[in-house]
């Protein structure tokens, strides 16, 4: 018998940018004016302290929010 597929989730990338210039790499250790968090198929921006005050399972949510409804067959056509 064949095991359960295991569903791993997309990991998260997490990028600190500047308002000034508009949507600069803020420097390593910078706090940054916004931040850009992706799973690599929705994208999401916070301020720094809401990034701060998130985890992981909040930011998945956020971004699951974010993505267009999945397509799938419709049996019933």
């Amino acid at each position: 018998m064949a095991e359960p597929a295991e569903t791993v989730a997309p990991p998260l990338v997490a990028t600190r940018l500047l308002q000034n210039p508009l949507g600069q790499r803020a420097a390593p250790g910078a706090r940054g004016d916004i931040v850009r968090v992706t799973d690599g198929r929705a994208t999401i921006y916070l301020l720094p302290q809401e990034y701060d005050a998130a985890d992981d399972r909040s930011l998945r949510w956020l971004l699951a929010k974010q993505r267009p409804p999945e397509r799938g067959c419709r049996r019933d056509l």
